[in-house]
């Protein structure tokens, strides 16, 4: 059987929303910042190799705890124990009418194993969250205060502090729906464990399982950022003119930002967020023309020269324009140099960098300076959807602000930029040498994603 959790805490301090970040699923229950946004008892089960683990039960909040915990001192009541009041009171004509809305919590509280007090840190511990206390402590059920929107850190945290502590409340939990941390979780479950034993081997699964999902995901964020700027580097538009005309350079620029959309799409949906989850700032896009290094030292072994020999150190690179045109029409067939054992698919690989010479054309691409860029803004986005809780309903605004920490890439990376330039974009991306390209790039960007 699975622990049932319930959920309860005043109107508006993140109830649903605690649910929606420990289930991963922005689509539980309703969430807004209208007190009561929460009417009924919803339940959902957290699993783990299809074993329910965890019930969280959503409750909506309390209203007038003041006015409830008057009702309970009355003298009707006076002969009753607190467990006995909590069965009867949701079926009087007062927990009907002035208190629906607390009954529902009221019966609930009889089916709880753990109760998980929700409390908006932001706010000071009033009357009216003490008494919600008292009404809780009723049941005789364990008792785990969580202080949601704990990030960062308020002057009223400390205040809630000291009258949990008052009333025996040691064990808290500081937690925030919106900014996520996975410590905070961790220690949730903790926490748990601590308070039902004989479940201790299942929670301890599913921590394990929820920390080698956060560390997959972060991986394969990574990757799906090395293949985007993979694509982005080794982009390649022609152009007759240099600047190029404006239609040319914005085709050239609304292929980038589509390379980067699509990776964006990728990483939202890999965190379980939509598309409206992020505001994209319009990327400013420069160019360069780009030249294939014919003599670079990769391009010489792909051609089966070593650097320096004889052919290496000719003219040019030895090909028969015969064999790299493919039929082209180039008049009379010149041979640049000679190359023995140079093979059709080699040629087929410089065809593009010959035939740009020759008809004297331009191939635009992308500068450092925008793939840089666009590296930041990756290495941004991945580090906030790794720390989003599922309950936040604002947009993130992607723009061009850059950590002072991501800077130093700005120096590590242009190698990388060169290297990837010389693979023609029309290669297969899985190919074993683009492959071994991303898996550079990936371990650079690994630096600055990490778990904690």
């Amino acid at each position: 059987m699975p622990i049932n959790l319930l959920i309860v805490g005043h109107a508006n301090t993140g109830k649903t929303s605690l649910i929606r970040t420990l289930i991963r699923d922005k689509g539980f229950g309703q969430v807004g910042n209208i007190a009561g946004t929460t009417r009924h008892v919803e339940a959902v089960d957290i699993k783990v190799e299809r074993r329910s683990v965890l019930r969280l039960i959503d409750t909506p909040g309390f209203e007038d705890s003041i006015g409830l915990w008057d009702a309970r001192q009355q003298p009707e009541y006076s002969g009753v124990t607190n467990y006995q009041w909590l069965e009867t009171f949701p079926d009087t004509a007062l927990g009907q009418q002035e208190f629906e809305q607390e009954s529902k919590i009221i019966k609930q509280l009889i089916n709880a194993d753990i109760i998980l007090y929700v409390i908006d840190s932001r706010q000071a511990p009033l009357g009216k969250y003490l008494d919600e206390l008292n009404v809780l402590a009723c049941a005789n059920k364990p008792i785990i205060p969580i202080l949601n929107f704990s990030h960062p850190a308020t002057e009223q945290q400390d205040k809630w502090k000291s009258v949990l502590a008052e009333r025996h409340h040691h064990a808290f939990v500081k937690y925030d729906t919106v900014a996520f941390f996975f410590e905070d979780e961790k220690r949730l479950y903790q926490t748990l464990q601590s308070l039902a034993p004989s479940q201790y081997d299942a929670l301890q699964t599913l921590l394990d399982t929820r920390y080698e999902a956060a560390k997959q995901r972060l991986d394969e964020a990574t990757k799906y950022v090395a293949e985007m700027l993979f694509a982005c580097a080794s982009k390649r538009i022609e152009s007759a003119l240099y600047p190029p005309e404006k239609n040319v350079q914005e085709a050239f620029e609304n292929a980038v930002r589509s390379i980067e959309q699509s990776a964006i799409l990728r990483l939202l949906s890999l965190y379980d967020f939509q598309k409206e989850d992020t505001l994209v700032n319009t990327l400013p896009i420069a160019n360069n023309r780009w030249t294939q290094d014919l003599f670079s030292p990769e391009s010489l072994t792909e051609w089966g020269l070593q650097a320096g020999t004889s052919a290496a150190t000719g003219a040019a690179i030895g090909v028969s324009i015969d064999i790299l045109s493919a039929g082209l029409s180039l008049g009379t067939a010149t041979t640049i140099g000679a190359l023995l054992g140079a093979t059709w698919e080699t040629g087929k690989h410089y065809k593009e960098t010959i035939k740009s010479k020759i008809t004297k054309k331009h191939l635009l691409c992308l500068q450092d300076a925008t793939l840089t860029l666009l590296t930041f803004r990756a290495i941004t986005l991945i580090r906030h959807l790794h720390q989003r809780g599922h309950a936040s309903i604002e947009a993130y605004k992607l723009g061009m602000d850059v950590d002072d920490e991501l800077k130093s890439l700005t120096s590590e990376l242009p190698t990388l930029w060169k290297a990837i330039r010389q693979r023609s974009e029309q290669n297969v991306i899985q190919s074993s040498k683009n492959q071994k390209l991303i898996a550079e790039l990936k371990s650079e960007l690994k630096v600055y994603v990490t778990l904690d």
